[in-house]
């Protein structure tokens, strides 16, 4: 017999005696294995079928735009639907200023049609693999995929049909008319004009081809492995008529002018398409997915429950990741609301500039997860402008000094700040641009980027606010007399976010001068701000967002919390903990917008049960779509960055030099949590907990610096084993360890009373999803289901013999003596085996409505997580039916005197049905 069970039989049986003599169970009667691997400093994962687990899967054809599927290379991105075959429009990130202007419109169809004369259908978006691929039956799929840091997405097409006779790839555009100014363009018209071409190789159109600001691209396409001509349809449609095969790939791309040579985009897309034809489908398909595993393989997270909830904000977390990250390697960031993913032609919001407050949403937790390169894509937009702003702020103020406009364009221009009431006294974005640049060198150790980049970035942000701070003879205080707390007080007396900037910036900006050997003349001045600052505005035990009277709001923002959040001055272990955690109770805008990061700052006050619920709520009230997309226009990626923040941030926190291991999950003793994330200094940490235990705490340390840790089990004794040799550096029974580290060398922090080596070894792993998912309470799911019918039922109760009725418009209740149309029901099989029923009195689907808080009624046009059950079959033949949007049993309430319900957990006659066939 293998360790493991013995073990594990030990456990029931010593938990079981002492539950018998009245004794208290161990807190440390938990599963007993781990997934740390010593030797890599990581979790032992297979995260090719772990991350299977959370692909999205559409069980029917999807012909609505705005639900189409997502798939990208880190440049280009396309959202597929079905419609006339299939359909996407393509974007790039790196096309137009602010990425405002999509590419255009590809589409693939044959004849006989791909979606026609099949019986099984099944559409899934591998974030493993990073594909979108369609299956018709066994003799149709249809694969979109990616070639690694270029331009260029690939369609690969199986098709052993016989009979077809024609296959036609479009690319197009919309009306170019129709096309506004809304990305601050010098002129509009090279926007609305298009030219086109074709020859024996390839064919497109090109737009934006005289911007001033070299911005304009070029989409075109060609095919391997198949015989094909081209043609121009129209002015803004190109077509390539294939010869059909069983097996061809077309290759298409959005080629950019300000990353071509000599900004000629024809020539470039040439050059792409070429150089990917070259290479060839299988080993660029093969490059592709290498790529997308080894970006997933930087880090790792699980974050469950029993009731599954838990489960779906981690599904939410990978395809958020991925959603960004596929359009997060371009040469400008990703834009918080244009990205590469859309189906709205070139109808967009905000595109005249990025918005820090968004931007920094949608990016910061890639730090964490161990993507440092993405958020340098993002802090480059502000490095490379430097000369310009400090240009501007000479102007502006006459400083010489660095001032960041909140609302700035791809070349620095203050336009959209300077011109709006909103942004035009904003002072901290130079500040946050200037922290995330010093992040960037704790996280990366890049002694060249904290010289050349961020620290200059910091000492003419201190410059600026030394130049804008007033000081008060009589109490010897530094103030900030005029500036906006952020977008929601305008022209306030010392904003709480400048004071903060202050406290954060200058000490760092001190302590990096001095580690260079630099500007050792300016130190005693920041000093000296920093020592006599005037305090922080209070009232009622919390900050206030300035000083009193509070101003009218002119937005929905916690200005307040900023300090918890992402400035980093207050949170678990801070002397001002108590009037934080009153800041975060007392913000008047609750998750007020779809940028709002309320769930972030209660992970980072140690709130577990309201970071999770507040995962829950931005997901209720923003995710609405099943591709994991929002309806909400006043920002898309926004929520999805905020929801990568606060999961992080609940499993592992290190922005104060400390590391905590799960500070801040909800207290369901189903939870279980598991992960390997960064910590700054470059710390990869590794923990499990489950059944409310903390198993260990694993670090690899990537550059040699100083680790401290916080004791996760309070004062029990701890002790600091390295790994690679087991010999214990330090033994401690106090609230955090700290130790030396060498560089590439891993490192366990371990109860002396039970070490990891009492854990038996395991890996990872997941099972491939088929269906759709639904988190409790809410409208939001992803995936579709199926709709394939099979047969017309009724329900008999065991509670009365009557059969289940279906008055339009009325709950369901069981009073039928005999089956007529009010009886019936279409049970309509759902791909992942559960079922929904189509009442034959009106053709609605029956939904457990309230989330199952209210009876069952049947008055839905579609097929939700409130309108499917998983359908049991019970020892003596009947059938119960359960609600899967609460887990609960239907039940003919009152022995069938009243309405059907989605309320019990235990089977019984109440619970009980005959299923009979009509």
């Amino acid at each position: 017999m293998s360790r493991k069970p013995v073990r594990l039989l030990f456990m029931w049986f010593l938990v079981t005696c002492l539950a018998a003599v009245g004794l208290a169970v161990p807190a440390w009667a938990a599963p007993g294995d781990t997934a740390f691997d010593q030797a890599a400093g990581a979790l032992r994962v297979d995260h090719g079928s772990y991350l299977s687990k959370h692909d999205i899967v559409y069980n029917r054809p999807n012909t609505n735009p705005i639900q189409g599927l997502t798939v990208g290379n880190g440049r280009t991105g396309a959202m597929a639907w079905n419609q006339n075959g299939l359909t996407m429009q393509v974007s790039g990130v790196d096309l137009s200023q602010q990425s405002t202007y999509a590419a255009g419109l590809a589409n693939l169809s044959t004849s006989p049609a791909m979606d026609t004369g099949y019986t099984t259908f099944q559409q899934r978006l591998s974030l493993y693999d990073g594909t979108l691929t369609t299956k018709y039956d066994s003799n149709r799929t249809v694969t979109v995929m990616g070639s690694p840091n270029s331009e260029v997405m690939g369609i690969h097409v199986e098709d052993t049909r016989g009979g077809v006779s024609n296959v036609a790839f479009d690319l197009s555009m919309w009306d170019p008319a129709t096309v506004q100014n809304i990305a601050d363009v010098p002129d509009l018209n090279t926007w609305r004009t298009i030219s086109t071409f074709s020859d024996a190789g390839v064919a497109g159109f090109s737009r934006g081809q005289t911007d001033a600001n070299g911005f304009g691209y070029t989409m075109a396409a060609t095919v391997e492995g198949a015989n094909f001509t081209t043609q121009v349809v129209n002015g803004r449609n190109v077509r390539l008529n294939i010869t059909p095969t069983s097996s061809y790939t077309i290759w298409f791309t959005a080629a950019s002018r300000i990353n071509a040579p000599n900004r000629d985009s024809v020539a470039q897309a040439r050059s792409q398409l070429t150089a990917v034809k070259n290479t060839g489908y299988t080993t660029t398909y093969n490059n592709y997915r290498n790529w997308w595993h080894a970006f997933w393989e930087k880090s790792f997270v699980q974050y469950s429950n029993s009731n599954r909830d838990a489960d779906y904000l981690e599904n939410v977390y990978y395809l958020s990741t991925y959603m960004i990250a596929a359009g997060g390697y371009g040469n400008y960031p990703v834009h918080f609301i244009n990205g590469v993913f859309r189906a709205t032609q070139d109808n967009s919001k905000w595109s005249n500039a990025y918005w820090y407050w968004n931007q920094r949403d949608v990016y910061n937790s890639f730090f964490a997860s161990n993507h440092t390169e993405l958020m340098n894509g993002f802090n480059r937009l502000y490095s490379r402008n430097y000369t310009a702003l400090k240009a501007y702020t000479q102007t502006r103020y006459g400083i010489d000094a660095l001032w960041v406009p909140e609302t700035m364009g791809w070349d620095g221009n203050a336009r959209g700040t300077v011109n709006s009431d909103y942004t035009k006294n904003i002072l901290t974005t130079g500040y946050q641009a200037a922290y995330n640049m010093y992040l960037q060198y704790r996280y990366t150790n890049d002694a060249n980027y904290l010289r050349d980049v961020a620290y200059p970035y910091m000492r003419e942000t201190a410059k600026l606010y030394k130049g804008l701070l007033s000081f008060d003879g009589p109490t010897g205080k530094y103030y900030m007399a005029n500036s906006h707390s952020h977008e929601t007080y305008w022209n306030v007396r010392n904003a709480i976010t400048d004071l903060a900037a202050v406290r954060s910036i200058f000490p760092l900006t001190i302590q990096v001068s001095q580690q260079l050997g630099l500007d050792a003349g300016l130190r005693a001045d920041w000093q000296n701000i920093v020592n006599n600052l005037t305090a922080y505005p209070t009232g009622n035990g919390a900050y206030l967002p300035h000083e009193p009277p509070i101003s009218q709001t002119r937005n929905n923002e916690n200005v307040a919390s900023e300090l918890i959040w992402p400035y980093n001055i207050t949170g678990i272990g801070y002397p001002d903990y108590q009037t934080a955690l009153n800041t975060w109770n007392q913000r008047p805008f609750p998750y007020g917008n779809v940028w709002s990061n309320d769930a972030v700052q209660a992970a980072r006050l140690g709130l577990g049960d309201q970071a999770y619920q507040g995962m829950k709520t931005m997901l209720q009230k923003y995710q609405n779509y099943p591709n994991g997309m929002t309806t909400n226009t006043n920002g898309v990626f926004e929520y999805l960055g905020v929801h990568l923040s606060a999961l992080n941030e609940s499993l592992m926190q290190s922005y104060n030099d400390k590391i905590r291991v799960f500070p801040a999950v909800p207290g369901d003793s189903s939870f279980v949590g598991k992960f390997t994330l960064l910590a700054k200094d470059g710390f990869l940490v590794s923990s499990e907990r489950e059944a409310g235990e903390i198993k260990y705490v694993g670090l690899r340390s990537l550059h040699g610096k100083q680790a401290t840790v916080v004791n996760p089990w309070g004062t029990q004794q701890i002790r600091v084993r390295r790994a690679s040799d087991n010999a214990v550096l330090a033994t401690v029974s106090t609230g955090e360890v700290s130790f030396a580290t060498a560089a590439n060398t891993v490192y366990v922090v371990e109860r002396t009373a039970k070490p990891l080596s009492g854990y038996a070894s395991t890996t990872l792993t997941g099972s491939a999803n088929q269906g759709v998912k639904a988190l409790s309470g809410t409208a939001s799911t992803l995936g579709l289901p199926g709709g394939t019918s099979n047969g017309t039922i009724s329900l008999r109760s065991k509670a009365n013999g009557l059969y289940v009725t279906a008055a339009n418009g009325s709950p369901l209740i069981a009073n039928g003596t005999s089956t007529g149309t009010a009886q019936q029901f279409d049970r309509v099989n759902q791909s992942n085996g559960t079922v929904a029923l189509r009442a034959k009195v009106n053709n609605k689907f029956v939904a457990a409505e309230g989330g199952g808080a209210q009876p069952l009624i049947a008055d839905r046009d579609a097929v939700g997580p409130w309108e499917v059950f998983q359908l049991i079959t019970n020892p003596d033949g009947s059938v119960s039916l359960r609600a899967q949007v609460n887990g609960k049993l239907v039940c003919a309430e009152g022995g069938g005197a009243q309405p059907l319900i989605a309320n019990r957990d235990a089977v019984g006659p109440w619970e009980s049905f005959d299923l009979v066939n009509n």
